[in-house]
């Protein structure tokens, strides 16, 4: 069959249409898993970081056992060589009682806190002071945290001044 032109006509039938539609659709479908197999690459390398421990606060984050930790640990003082605050709780989710105990050498503080068992303690609104702070806010000091279950261990404990709002009361009146 010839047009009016003289040149061949193209006749569309039904299954023609319809397998170029197919083919545009395979060809979309594999773009689509190919851009989900590569987006999905990035992840299975990563590791999930909302599912690992950290310290949501400004203090440090001690886990002694799967159960017994010391959350938000930090001293608060005015400045270096004045007396500070030790602020944070022990966290026990385990059924048996037990004890944390936090030194700081350098600064010949020891205190040992009880930690009961399913419960907490909440040692900053005990207001535990330290001696003299030998470090600059904005610095830390060597610290060890220990249980008897869990052993020791050495940690680096900042020290804050007042510059945040949530720690002013602290030092007011100093």
């Amino acid at each position: 069959m010839h047009g009016a032109t003289g040149a061949p006509s193209v006749v569309r039938t039904p299954w023609k249409e319809l397998t170029v539609a197919l083919r545009l659709a395979r060809r979309a479908v594999i773009a689509a898993l190919g851009g989900a197999l590569t987006l999905g690459g990035c992840s299975s390398a990563n590791p999930i970081t909302t599912q690992l421990d950290y310290a949501p606060s400004d203090g440090i984050l001690v886990r002694l056992t799967d159960g017994v930790s010391v959350e938000n640990l930090l001293i608060l003082t005015p400045g270096k060589g004045q007396d500070g605050y030790l602020l944070g709780a022990v966290a026990n989710n385990t059924s048996q009682d037990t004890s944390v105990t936090i030194d700081i050498p350098g600064m010949g503080f020891t205190k040992r806190f009880p930690a009961p068992a399913a419960t907490g303690t909440n040692f900053s609104d005990a207001r535990v002071t330290t001696p003299p702070v030998d470090a600059e806010p904005g610095a830390t000091v060597p610290a060890t945290v220990s249980s008897p279950a869990a052993g020791a261990q050495d940690v680096q404990v900042p020290v804050l001044d007042g510059t945040l709002p949530a720690y002013r009361e602290y030092l007011a009146g100093r």
